[in-house]
């Protein structure tokens, strides 16, 4: 009798039980099982038809604090705040991958920039692009929109140097040779981050005669591998080797047609490329494809070593010296050759003291991001007060008292190109991101900035810093601290 009034209960208990264990595994088939994104993982990027040249861009500059804040800037400026700018749609993207914004997916498509890219005229097709190029792309177009001034000045803005209106700089930081003041042009904004300056220079071998430094404007610097060596390299070598000196042979120079008493003559000269500026966020680029003799492309394999902190002092040009035991690269006839050293000294000529003032002049709007380094010959140059020197004077009073000589990079995001010169696939090596007490980005703060992720479109594998600094690097991006 006990035992029949058992079996009903039984019975409904495991009715009772069988009907929990349908619900809850018709409820994991539905929404299935709880995908919580860890806090620290940035997000992936949908490959919309070999975009990987894109998402690997995008995926570094969202590693990198100085472009986050520049285009955060210029995206809550009056000009730059339209939805279908450049600048917004990045913003948005790098706002999305650093997990910003909670709702948006994963991985997220960025159809978006090639969309506004168009719209700027640029040719986007699907086939498979290079990542330096529209890297440049992505710079120019950003330019045009954030840039306060246009690229080409018109003479009516003389007018606006004659406002009665101008504010002055004070006479202790703006004292030229003819004792004016220069007017305080409007600030052009935030600068381009990856904006830095190129120094050249000829020197003349037989007078010693120097010609006036040259700056040029570069957003990436290209450091060409040795044609003639294969193997193992570093990145300090590739730097050293870019601002090595080299002849230039047959040039006319004034220096020695004035001593000479007449019209030309035709003289050997050390040319030297420094760095003059350096940018916040410096980006370096190591072509892998290379022409041989007989026409064909080739991929080069040869593993760059780069660290992870790197120090750029020695590039500069305030701090470029003649060594002796120097090489120059010599050109003659298109052929390099190395050269030693010369042997016999050449004779000290007074350089001007102000040769960069202009471009400084030139640089007043962006007086913000002036550093030090633009100094012509500080060795050779005569010992003027500094009170009464024009060079590096056209700046505010705590730039110009800063005098920094601490020009350090840590790594920040590495593009790879994976395959061959026909086809190929590239990924990205990022830092994670940790905000800042005030919201803006900081590298290296905090135990996400101390991360490193391999982005491969919608794939983000966490990675060690070792793997990233034995990958093959095509691009390297580097933030200043």
């Amino acid at each position: 009798m006990q035992l029949r009034t058992m079996v009903p209960r039984l019975n409904l208990f495991i009715g009772f039980g069988g009907t929990l264990l349908a619900a809850l595994t018709g409820a994991y088939i539905l929404w299935g099982p709880s995908k919580k994104r860890p806090k620290d993982k940035c997000r992936g990027l949908v490959n919309i038809g070999n975009s990987c040249f894109l998402n690997s861009l995008l995926q570094s500059w969202a590693a990198c604090p100085s472009f986050y804040n520049w285009l955060y800037t210029s995206v809550t400026s009056s000009k730059a705040a339209h939805e279908k700018l450049l600048s917004s749609t990045i913003f948005n993207i790098l706002r999305v991958l650093n997990n910003e914004v909670k709702d948006a997916t994963d991985p997220y498509n960025p159809s978006s920039v090639l969309g506004a890219l168009r719209a700027k005229s640029w040719v986007i097709t699907s086939e498979e692009q290079d990542a330096h190029e529209l890297f440049h792309v992505l710079t120019e177009t950003l330019d045009e929109e954030t840039s306060s001034y246009p690229s080409v000045l018109s003479l009516f803005d003389i007018w606006h140097l004659q406002d009665p209106k101008n504010v002055y700089q004070s006479e202790k930081h703006a004292r030229t040779r003819s004792q004016g003041l220069l007017p305080v042009l409007p600030m052009k904004g935030v600068e381009q981050p990856a904006r830095g300056l190129l120094a050249s220079q000829l020197q003349c071998l037989s007078c010693g005669s120097r010609s006036p430094v040259k700056y040029d404007i570069f957003d990436s610097l290209t450091l060409t591998f040795p044609k003639n060596y294969w193997g193992a390299l570093s990145l300090e070598s590739l730097l050293h080797q870019f601002v090595s000196p080299e002849i230039v042979q047959s040039v006319d120079c004034k220096g020695c047609a004035k001593i000479a008493k007449c019209q030309v003559v035709k003289s050997n000269f050390r040319k030297r490329v420094s760095i003059g500026k350096l940018p916040q966020v410096l980006c370096i680029h190591l072509p892998r494809t290379q022409w041989l003799d007989n026409g064909a492309l080739l991929k080069r394999y040869d593993h760059v070593s780069f660290p992870e902190t790197l120090h750029m002092d020695q590039y500069l040009y305030c701090n470029q010296r003649k060594e002796k035991g120097d090489e120059i690269r010599g050109l003659s006839g298109g052929v390099d050759a190395t050269l030693k050293m010369l042997s016999q000294a050449v004779k000290p000529v007074a350089a001007p003291t102000s040769a960069p003032v202009n471009l400084l002049r030139t640089l007043n709007y962006d007086q913000q991001f002036t550093r030090t380094g633009l100094f012509v010959h500080p060795d050779r140059s005569p010992q003027i007060p500094r009170e009464l020197s024009d060079v590096n004077h056209n700046a505010p009073p705590e730039i110009a008292k800063s005098g920094s000589t601490d020009f350090s990079y840590k790594l920040a995001a590495v593009v790879c190109h994976l395959g061959d010169v026909q086809l190929g696939h590239y990924v990205a090596y990022r830092r994670g991101i940790h905000s800042g007490e005030n919201g803006n980005q900081a590298i290296g703060a905090g135990d996400m900035g101390n991360k490193w992720w391999l982005t491969s479109d919608s794939t983000v594998t966490r990675v060690s810093l070792q793997q990233v600094l034995s990958s093959e690097a095509y691009m390297l991006f580097y933030e200043r601290y």
